[in-house]
């Protein structure tokens, strides 16, 4: 009831919405004229998602196309059928929709869509280039020496932890202002509060400034990364999400890149504290670029519609995902979908509200999976290279400065080549596949770094396989979790709980960190190589996790996820596809059923 006075409310504002609708009730009216075998559908999808794809396969049907032989690479799975090729995908609206369209990869409109994407993925830099700064100047001797530290220990792993700290306490504020004033204005906030903590950290003389300033900076970037994924994902166009929204996540390499060779030739050039305070005072660059860029592009489509700004949203829509045509088939669905949520899930909960997150059985499913993608991406292993390395070569017996910090600054950039390998393939593989693969080689990895580090005290010619084994455990890591860390906890996330969610999933993801930093501080100290037998153990603990609970978000809409989450089994209906056909044109004129 609620939901027709809706349609009727939008159809008069909006030309477009008012077209879909008139197509679905052509779709009605014809429908029992061709053969279509329906396969069931869940009730949200029933209402203006599916009957958007049954519309455009009665027309093709009415209009006699003929059809033939074609391959879509976005789809993994093809049945031959005669000269007809069936396809399994994951949403049949989704799938119709692109192969309406057809998106152009370089029109301008897309190309100004990768220039807005690329200044949001900015924001990932700085929780990386923090990673590597703090692994680099915690083995410089002037560092150590304008604080009186040593390379590792209980002090060391405090100076760490209070970034972590920061932003954690930031959790309270990053859905009042995602939710309340925007995504937009959210990130360049959290930018600003970054200039004020690297000033203060860059400046210190004493330990305790030092510390007030990672408490600072961890704070800001907490703020601004709790938007960030979230403006990515619901910016990104919809055909290629899992790459462009991917993205973001990988960026996190490039911040660590620059700090590493940064860090690198202040020390080899300079000798004074300089060599620590230049590479600190860098840090301040990105945020400060994204900080005067973000406030010019479009805000969320999704956050517009929600604050009752439809006209807007439908706009950007048009723009970016339609290339400028107000008919075409992408925004006309995202649209339809977008506001139908919109009506069914809108509420008054304050800002300050975080029952929404746990209220129903999906959104404790959904929120499942947000703390264990937060738990498993700090606790593989990764941290220990990410904070460490420099003390992980010391194990292995190079304890030259210099080329300590050399490679660690290499390091990032295989990483960053198996981050953004990845993501070009997680739409093809999907994410459970892309995660299950990361972690098998992250396994094999640690346990040849295990072998090796436990014979460099009797064979020192072992400790360049034992670097081979940490660029071999990072690129693996980077290839099946970099992307996904920020992306999928985003997407398991709906509209109006997906700030407030990342807000948390960053929460969940520094408890994390504290715990595992602060403990790899002292283990590594204290155990040396036997601390990796943990993450051995650790790892396969949650590859089993991954396979048994986490649910496959790609092919789908973030709104089709819906059914996903409240379906009896939300693992089996996320993998669950319906195998469709297409003509000459590559446009759907058929749907045959469910696929396995």
């Amino acid at each position: 009831m609620a939901r027709s006075s809706n349609r009727r409310r939008y159809q008069a504002d909006f030309p477009i919405y008012r077209q879909l609708s008139a197509s679905q009730t052509f779709a009605a009216g014809i429908s029992d004229s061709i053969s279509v075998n329906k396969p069931r559908v869940p009730t949200s999808q029933a209402s203006g998602i599916i009957t958007f794809a049954e519309t455009h396969i009665a027309q093709m049907a009415n209009e006699g196309h003929k059809t033939q032989t074609v391959h879509d690479e976005s789809v993994a799975d093809e049945k031959m059928t005669g000269n007809v090729t069936t396809m399994a995908t994951g949403s049949v609206a989704l799938a119709a929709a692109i192969a309406n369209q057809k998106p152009q990869l370089l029109s301008k409109n897309m190309l100004q869509l990768y220039f807005i994407m690329a200044v949001g993925y900015l924001v990932s830099t700085m929780n990386g280039f923090d990673s590597s700064l703090m692994g680099s100047i915690n083995a410089m001797k002037p560092y150590q020496e304008s604080f009186g530290l040593a390379g590792a220990g209980s002090t060391t792993g405090i100076i760490f932890i209070i970034y972590n700290l920061g932003q954690v306490a930031a959790f309270p504020f990053c859905g009042l202002l995602a939710d309340g004033y925007g995504r937009r204005l959210c990130i360049f906030v959290g930018c600003l509060v970054v200039l004020v903590g690297t000033a203060v950290q860059g400046s210190a003389h004493s330990l305790s400034q030092f510390i007030s300033g990672r408490f600072v900076l961890g704070f800001g970037a907490a703020i601004a990364s709790a938007a960030g994924p979230a403006y990515t994902v619901e910016l990104a166009h919809p055909a290629y999400r899992g790459f462009m929204a991917g993205m973001y996540n990988n960026f996190w390499w490039l911040g660590n890149i620059l700090a590493g060779w940064t860090s690198y030739g202040s020390n080899v050039h300079l000798q004074s504290s300089w060599a620590w305070r230049v590479p600190t005072l860098v840090q301040a660059g990105l945020p400060a670029v994204v900080m005067v860029l973000i406030l010019f592009f479009p805000e969320s489509p999704r956050w517009l519609i929600a604050h009752d700004r439809a006209d807007e949203a439908l706009a950007i829509l048009i723009k970016y995902h339609g290339d400028g045509d107000a008919n075409s088939a992408i925004p006309t669905l995202e649209y339809n979908e977008i506001v139908e949520t919109n009506s069914l899930t809108k509420d008054e909960n304050a800002w300050w509200d975080f029952r929404e997150l746990a209220n129903t059985r999906a959104a404790r499913y959904r929120l499942g999976m947000v703390i264990g993608m937060a738990f498993i991406g700090q606790w593989s292993g990764n941290n220990v290279v990410s904070y460490f390395m420099p003390e992980m070569i010391v194990q292995a017996g190079i304890t030259d400065t210099n080329k300590q910090l050399l490679l660690n600054a290499i390091n990032p950039i295989f990483s960053l080549l198996g981050a953004v390998w990845g993501a070009s393939l997680l739409d093809k593989l999907g994410r459970r596949t892309m995660m299950l693969g990361g972690l098998t080689g992250a396994l094999l990895s640690y346990c040849l770094l295990t072998a090796f580090t436990a014979q460099t005290a009797h064979n020192s010619s072992l400790a360049y396989a034992v670097i081979a084994s940490i660029y071999v455990f990072g690129f693996c890591f980077a290839w099946g979790f970099t992307p996904l860390q920020t992306l999928y906890a985003v997407e398991c996330l709906e509209n109006r709980t997906r700030a407030k969610g990342s807000g948390l999933n960053f929460l969940f993801l520094n408890v994390a960190m504290v715990v595992n930093t602060y403990g790899i501080s002292v283990g590594i100290q204290k155990l040396g190589w036997k601390l990796y037998l943990v993450y051995i153990g650790w790892i396969c603990v949650e590859m089993a996790v991954i396979y048994l609970f986490f649910v496959e978000t790609a092919g789908k809409t973030l709104e089709e996820l819906k059914d996903v989450f409240e379906a009896k089994n939300p693992v089996k209906a996320s993998i669950a596809k319906t195998n469709i056909e297409l003509d000459e044109s590559s446009r759907v004129v058929g749907i045959v059923g469910h696929g396995v």
